[in-house]
C-alpha cells in the first residue's frame, strides 16, 4: 500500500500501539503527524523522528478543544492537507462497579478515550471535506461488547466511540471520507504482559496486526468500507 504524499495524524503514537501504526505510515510513504503530552519522542523510531520535512510532533491535550484546534492547524499549515486519522490515544482504569466508580475516573475515561476521539474527529473533519478525501480510524475495545462488569466507565467510553463511529460514517455519506474502527481484545504489548503475568498471551491480538488493518482501511482498498467496527478479539 502506497501512501505517499499523504499527511497522517496518528494521536498516542508515541505508545506501544501507535509507534507501531506511526512506523507502518512512514515507511509507506506518508508524513506522520503526532501530538504529545510532552515534548517527547516515546516509542517513535528514530528514523522518523529524523525526518523533520515529513515528521510533525507537538505537544497537545486532545481532552483540550483549543490544544486539538491548534494541533490540527499546525498539521494543515506545515503539510496543507490531512488524509488520515487514526484516533489511539486512550488509556484503561477499572476495578470499580458502578456504584462505586469515582467520578475522576469516569471523567478521565470519558476525556482519554471519548472526547479525544470527537475532539480530533470534529477537526479533521474540515480539511476532509473540503478535499472531499479522507480516512478516519478509531479504537474502540472488545469491553464495549462483551460483559464491561468491573471496568463500566472505560466500557462506556469505548462503546461511546463505536457510536461516534457509525454516526460519523452517516454524517459523510458520499463525500469521499470514510469512518471505520477497530475494537480489538487484549492487545500484546509489554505492560500489559508486565500487569497479567500468567495470562496466555498467545490469545492476545499483535499490534502490528491492528497496524496492518488500519493501514487496509486508509488505503483505496478501503474506499467503500465505512461504518463499520470491526472486532479484532484473538483468542480471547
Amino acid at each position: 500500500m502506497n501512501f505517499q504524499n499523504k499527511t497522517a495524524i496518528i494521536t498516542g503514537g508515541t505508545g506501544a500501539l501507535g509507534s507501531v501504526v506511526a512506523a507502518r505510515f512512514f515507511d509507506a510513504g506518508a508524513r506522520i503527524c503526532v501530538p504529545t503530552f510532552a515534548n517527547s519522542q516515546g516509542s517513535l523510531p528514530e528514523r522518523i523522528v529524523r525526518s523533520s520535512e515529513k515528521c510533525l510532533l507537538r505537544k497537545a491535550d486532545l481532552s483540550k478543544e483549543s490544544d486539538v484546534k491548534e494541533f490540527v492547524s499546525a498539521v494543515v499549515e506545515k503539510f496543507g492537507t490531512i488524509d488520515i486519522l487514526a484516533n489511539i490515544a486512550g488509556g484503561y482504569a477499572g476495578g470499580n462497579a458502578i456504584a462505586d466508580t469515582p467520578i475522576g475516573q469516569w471523567e478521565s475515561m470519558m476525556d482519554m478515550n471519548l472526547k479525544s476521539a470527537f475532539l480530533m474527529s470534529r477537526e479533521v473533519l474540515k480539511p476532509m471535506m473540503a478535499a472531499r478525501a479522507g480516512r478516519i480510524v478509531n479504537i474502540a475495545a472488545m469491553p464495549a461488547f462483551t460483559s464491561g462488569a468491573k471496568k463500566g466507565a472505560y466500557a462506556i467510553s469505548k462503546r461511546g466511540v463505536a457510536a461516534l463511529t457509525e454516526i460519523l460514517a452517516d454524517e459523510t455519506k458520499g463525500t469521499g471520507v470514510t469512518v471505520n474502527a477497530i475494537a480489538p481484545s487484549i492487545i500484546l504489548t509489554e505492560d500489559n504482559k508486565r500487569s497479567m503475568p500468567d495470562a496466555d498471551f498467545e490469545k492476545w491480538v499483535p499490534p502490528d496486526e491492528i497496524a496492518d488493518l488500519i493501514l487496509f482501511l486508509c488505503s483505496e482498498h478501503g474506499r467503500s468500507i465505512s461504518g463499520n467496527v470491526i472486532k479484532v478479539f484473538g483468542g480471547v
